[in-house]
């Protein structure tokens, strides 16, 4: 017991490890918005890599959660603002899924070889990625691995295939393989390094060509508006500038806190301004619950209202923000058809998930509507990583898409990850644009969803054949 318990609170961690766990941190963070250098993310999982050579499980996993607490609180310095010390909870619950991915590999390392986890781990990282941001309670969907190329085109185009976690798994492939190239002079490996790699390159190239095609799609006119906490100033700032009939003016997330389907005179208000526009109105309000539980009395939701002055319908927040009052979450995926085309409304934080965006497109919206509200005193650096997981939305579905949000950052977003127009974080303005209405539905919407499933399902299989491939050479 003595030495089980000795074991434990031993780190098995040396120094020189440790600089090298702290340099893949160092890359990894530099590779995120707001920094940016997305060519730091092919290395910033190697030196993980590298120390989890020969390592048993348990020290495996301690390098995976210091990697990924150091990883976290520097990049998310912003949770801070919000919760306090809380914050450090939140850390070290992200930590556990880097030290998940450390097991994992560990697991493989033992059964089969370190090469042979190697070659494995970036089906392993997608695996444990997509269940950390889309599938457990606390789900969490910020800084996964592909995020980092939102500047890159060549890897961000692969997102309309593959998605955010595919391509997550191709950044890492590329570590593996100049890792591979380094470590190992054998012909087979080298021969699998350059086929791969033909792949990728291949791959890359193709997804980096798709043009998106403009020529006959309808173009309907948005109005983007941003200012936070005002809705007097917001309609004011509409209506001292000229605006076309028709066109859809979009207001943020919590635009007001309040509900005009239970307020006469701030519904009379918005009549008015509908009158004065002659256009469609999206904006995010709330919905008060007759019946309230101990958590929730509202719902979030955005509000569509047609040119003459008709509720066309309205989108409830699926994702409210954890540990926070954002109502109650909403369900379904409706698509909201308009004589001048189909719309699809995801609130805020929705967008950084991929079921929201994925599913409105696969209904049938043409364009993708995001109504946001990052918190002023959260700081610029939320705004931009929050702001830039959002091109991947537009990507993967083929869409344009387009953001109010208060305080930052508004934005139209093509199909290609482009930023075509955007209010900095901060400032107040209005964003008019020509958007184009798209019907095409990309590979990623009709089925490349699964490509994660699929992961997690192969890494179950190759440790239950290792577990299985150990015990009959133990009998025999």
């Amino acid at each position: 017991m003595k030495k089980l318990i000795a074991n434990f609170f031993n780190p098995g961690i040396t120094l020189r490890e440790f600089l090298i766990i702290l340099l893949g941190c160092v890359l990894f963070v530099l590779s995120m918005p707001p920094y940016g250098y997305f060519m730091l993310g092919f290395f910033s999982l190697i030196p993980l890599l590298i120390v989890l050579k020969g390592k048993s499980i348990l020290v495996s996993f301690r390098m995976g959660i210091v990697f990924g607490f150091i990883t976290y609180t520097i990049s998310l310095f912003w949770l801070f603002l919000i919760f306090n010390l809380f914050s450090l909870s939140l850390y070290c619950i992200l930590a556990m899924f880097i030290g998940i991915f450390a097991i994992l590999f560990s697991l493989v390392q033992k059964y089969y070889n370190y090469r042979f986890a190697l070659m494995v781990s970036p089906v392993i990282w997608m695996a444990v990625e997509f269940f950390r941001s889309e599938q457990w309670k606390l789900k969490f969907s910020w800084l996964s691995l592909g995020s980092t190329q939102y500047s890159n085109k060549y890897f961000l185009m692969m997102a309309r295939y593959i998605g955010v976690y595919g391509v997550s798994a191709v950044i890492l492939c590329v570590g593996v393989l100049l890792l591979l190239l380094f470590k190992y002079k054998d012909f087979k490996t080298r021969t699998i390094v350059f086929f791969t790699s033909i792949v990728i390159i291949m791959f890359a190239l193709y997804s980096n060509k798709q043009a998106i095609t403009l020529d006959d799609s309808k173009k309907v006119t948005f109005r983007l508006v941003q200012i936070e906490n005002n809705f007097d100033k917001c309609l004011s700032l509409v209506l001292d500038n000229k605006i076309k009939k028709d066109s859809v003016i979009v207001f943020p997330e919590y635009s007001v806190f309040d509900s005009p389907m239970q307020n006469p005179e701030l519904k009379s208000k918005i009549l008015d301004f509908i009158e004065r526009t002659g256009c469609y109105f999206i904006f995010g309000c709330v919905e008060f619950l007759k019946v309230r539980d101990k958590k929730n009395f509202f719902n979030n939701i955005a509000l569509i209202f047609s040119p003459q002055g008709k509720i066309i319908g309205k989108f409830q927040k699926h994702y409210p923000v954890q540990f926070l009052q954002d109502g109650k979450p909403g369900f379904g995926y409706p698509v909201f058809k308009t004589r001048i085309g189909t719309f699809g409304v995801g609130m805020c934080y929705d967008f950084t998930y991929e079921d929201v965006a994925r599913n409105l497109a696969k209904k049938g919206a043409q364009i993708l509507i995001n109504p946001a509200l990052d918190g002023s005193n959260w700081g610029k650096a939320q705004h931009i990583q929050h702001a830039n997981m959002i091109l991947f939305r537009a990507v993967e579905t083929g869409r344009f898409l387009v953001r109010a949000a208060a305080p930052g950052i508004s934005m139209i977003i093509n199909p290609r990850g482009d930023i075509l127009e955007q209010i900095e974080s901060g400032k107040e303005g209005i964003i008019d644009y020509e958007v184009p209405l798209l019907n095409k539905k990309t590979f990623y919407v009709k089925g490349g969803y699964l490509l994660p499933y699929l992961s997690q399902i192969m890494i179950v299989l190759i440790i239950m054949l290792g577990v299985w491939k150990k015990k009959i050479g133990a009998v025999y």
